[in-house]
């Protein structure tokens, strides 16, 4: 019996992966924290026309498969992680990296200089050979027409500290390095709305900071654009509306748009064939293989991650299953999200079996979809790329363009 998947009844994987074996983290005032994994409240009782869709909390009837998998079959890279928070939490994020079998964390420090950046980097220095630290870009001017050499300079000094890719930098309407203002309250940047517009990923002033991410060799995690719901009114035909209302961007007046955001995106990969780019959510086009698809055959140096997504993409199975087996080459491992338990389980879940008709709407805020999920079963070979070789091939490409 493999020890690392088994069948097991609802309540049993409630037991072993429910509030009850929440993490207990310290609260801290000075960083934005998520909540751990709650159920979701019961309302027996409430009358059908008064339950609220924000309470709309489905369980499945269905007597079907459940897997249990706390261990990915194969070693994990987690492409895209904003580290421990608070930083107290780091032992314990070990901890849960070593039982669920990720053996190495990129982790997005933030920091934009070479002095902030060896600051960020220091805890995570103990643990030799655990975690790749990739520094930010200086946005300091980016809505000014001189923007770009000051940027270079500090992207240089965070590479001689160490830096070793750069990300996570983000344009969802505002331009690169401006939030628009969304997210739930107490995120990073939430009520934030900027005034100015940044640059966005085709302006000529991001060239020179494009070509020297190539010259030193330093991958890039690029955020363009949103899930696509939240672009569209939020209203009674809005089927992701439970989960986008939460970034809602339907409402953000002078943003550029998504389709513009894409064709940016676009622009930008043709004019910097050399720089490796990797987009994460999976460019947030995931409503859109065909699409994607299209953007990865035009452009070699562009990958994808699939972090935050998981319950977007497990809602159409058949198609998400297909994109894997076409770009299974091209698609990288990453969370997103606070380490837990049962965060990788159920990502693994999705990954790895067949299981179908599911929920996870009390997992932190990325699964909080009234919509059920259904695993993939991704075949070995496709899951030792996404889960390791292909960040490995991210890594190489990367640096075969160095100057």
């Amino acid at each position: 019996m493999d020890m690392k998947r088994w069948v097991l009844n609802r309540r049993t994987i409630m037991r072993l992966f429910g509030a009850g074996s929440a993490l207990a983290m310290r609260p801290s005032s000075a960083q934005w924290q998520i909540p751990t994994p709650k159920d979701g409240t019961n309302m027996t009782g409430v009358e059908p026309d008064k339950v609220l869709l924000k309470d709309y909390r489905p369980k499945s009837i269905f007597r079907i498969q459940v897997t249990a998998i706390p261990k990915a079959k194969f070693p994990v890279i987690d492409a895209h992680c904003h580290g421990a928070r608070p930083l107290e939490f780091l032992p314990r994020m070990v901890e849960i990296m070593d039982a669920a079998g990720v053996e190495k964390t990129i982790i997005f420090t933030g920091a934009a200089n070479g002095a902030r950046f060896q600051a960020a980097a220091r805890p995570y220095l103990k643990y030799k050979g655990r975690f790749d630290l990739w520094c930010n870009l200086d946005w300091t001017g980016s809505d000014t027409p001189g923007y770009g050499p000051a940027a270079v300079k500090a992207l240089e000094e965070c590479h001689s500290e160490g830096a070793v890719g750069v990300g996570e930098i983000t344009d969802k309407g505002m331009g690169l390095g401006h939030p628009v203002g969304d997210g739930p309250a107490g995120w990073p940047g939430a009520g934030n709305q900027s005034k100015t517009m940044g640059p966005h990923p085709d302006d000529p002033r991001m060239d020179a900071i494009w070509d020297k991410c190539a010259q030193l060799g330093m991958p890039i995690n690029m955020h363009v654009s949103n899930i696509i719901w939240v672009y569209y009114p939020m209203d009674n035909q809005n089927d992701g509306m439970m989960n986008s209302l939460t970034w809602r961007l339907d409402n953000k007046p002078g943003i550029m748009r998504h389709d513009e955001l894409i064709e940016s995106m676009d622009n930008m990969l043709t004019r910097h064939p050399k720089t490796t780019y990797i987009f994460c959510h999976f460019a947030n086009l995931d409503y859109d293989y065909n699409r994607l698809g299209q953007l990865l055959d035009r452009h070699a140096n562009m990958y994808v991650d699939i972090s935050a997504q998981y319950c977007e993409s497990s809602a159409t199975p058949r198609a998400t299953i297909k994109f894997y087996t076409k770009y299974a080459d091209r698609i990288l491992y990453g969370t997103d999200m606070t380490y837990h338990p049962r965060m990788f389980a159920t990502t693994f879940r999705i990954l790895e079996s067949l299981d179908e008709h599911f929920y996870e709407q009390d997992l932190f805020f990325n699964f909080d979809y009234h919509w059920p999920m259904s695993g993939f079963g991704l075949p070995d070979d496709i899951l030792r790329k996404v889960y390791n070789e292909n960040a490995r091939a991210v890594y190489q490409k990367a640096r075969a363009g160095a100057a």
